[in-house]
């Protein structure tokens, strides 16, 4: 099958991992950015775009015309802030190829409603909360999708966990985008007497703790393996307009093997390999209390993490996600261009 993704390249990105599954599993894959289509970076089309209707209504059309020339089965469109004309134009050149918009943020990043003013075909969430919305008070052919890892990209390092947490000699890792909500707990954390290491792209309003507990690098690739491995914990304070749902990073730590303890959401009792109360926690008190515990008993915290790589490997992967989008689209009997029978 010939598809195309709309999105970021970046290496890590959510658009990469979904271009290495489609690939995996067999099929011809495209990723079209911005600069494919102008001259100019995705970061300044984002701002022309936003005040600019007829540059937008412009760089869209030009995308589609590029999208059709590719003549694919399938477009998938990751990027939530690009005009409604795009499905539109997408649609007039190519009728009955499924255009499904994939999302794989919080409620709070939907811009200015783009995917919701344009007429996809398919719109697959992480979060229960807007699939109900869509369904239910727009009509739309709204699905429930999770995140997922990449486990050629996210791995296990090949040492023993106990090892590893000695070379690296971290405590309690904590990395990301620093937004205000999560500096915030970092802070708290510090606060509470615990050795913290964050790591992430720098935000504003750092308080002098968190700066000085800041090691000023965004984890990706085989370090970002190794240190979300070697941390003793690895403290995952989910966004505030998670309403239900967890993000990407939820499932690249257990499906690299490390020992994680994050914010509980409901949607983690159908994806946890383990009791989610055992590596969950609801208030910052508890939080403090539960990585105070596992730091003094680091067995168990070894045998919870080496649970959940087990099950994580066996059920999360982007793999499985993509091949659950395809059979919820239909076109898992599909021949790809290079002659091979998909099934899922």
């Amino acid at each position: 099958m010939n598809v195309v993704l709309v999105g970021s390249r970046l290496f890590d990105s959510f658009e990469y991992h979904l271009w290495d599954s489609f690939k995996t599993l067999g099929h011809d894959v495209t990723v079209l950015d911005i600069p494919d289509v102008l001259p100019v970076s995705a970061r300044l089309h984002y701002w022309l775009s936003r005040f600019n209707e007829p540059y937008d209504r412009l760089v869209n059309a030009r995308l589609a015309s590029k999208i059709a020339a590719l003549r694919p089965d399938l477009v998938v469109i990751v990027y939530r802030h690009l005009h409604p004309i795009l499905v539109e134009h997408i649609k007039q050149y190519l009728p009955g190829v499924p255009v499904v918009q994939l999302n794989p943020d919080a409620l709070s990043n939907l811009e200015k409603q783009q995917i919701i003013a344009a007429d996809f075909d398919y719109y697959f969430s992480k979060e229960p909360y807007i699939v109900d919305f869509l369904r239910t008070k727009l009509g739309a052919n709204a699905h429930y999708l999770p995140e997922g890892f990449n486990p050629r990209i996210h791995q296990k390092p090949i040492i023993d966990k106990a090892a590893a947490e000695a070379q690296t000699n971290i405590d309690v890792l904590v990395y990301g985008n620093l937004y205000a909500y999560r500096a915030r707990m970092a802070d708290r954390l510090l606060r509470a007497g615990i050795r913290v290491a964050v790591f992430g792209a720098e935000g504003p309003y750092l308080r002098r703790a968190v700066q000085s507990a800041y090691r000023g690098q965004y984890l990706v690739g085989a370090e970002k393996n190794r240190l979300l491995y070697g941390a003793r914990i690895v403290f995952n304070n989910l966004h505030y307009a998670e309403v239900t749902s967890v993000n990407q990073k939820y499932f690249e730590i257990n499906g690299i093997g490390g020992f994680q303890l994050c914010d509980y959401k409901p949607t983690i009792v159908d994806y946890t390999g383990v009791p989610a109360d055992a590596v969950t926690f609801r208030t910052i008190d508890e939080a403090i209390d539960k990585i105070r515990y596992y730091l003094t008993h680091a067995n168990e915290r070894h045998e919870l993490a080496n649970r959940q790589y087990t099950h994580f490997q066996q059920y999360h992967t982007l793999d499985h996600r993509v091949g659950q989008l395809i059979h919820t689209l239909g076109m898992h009997s599909l021949v790809s261009s290079t002659g091979i029978k998909l099934t899922v």
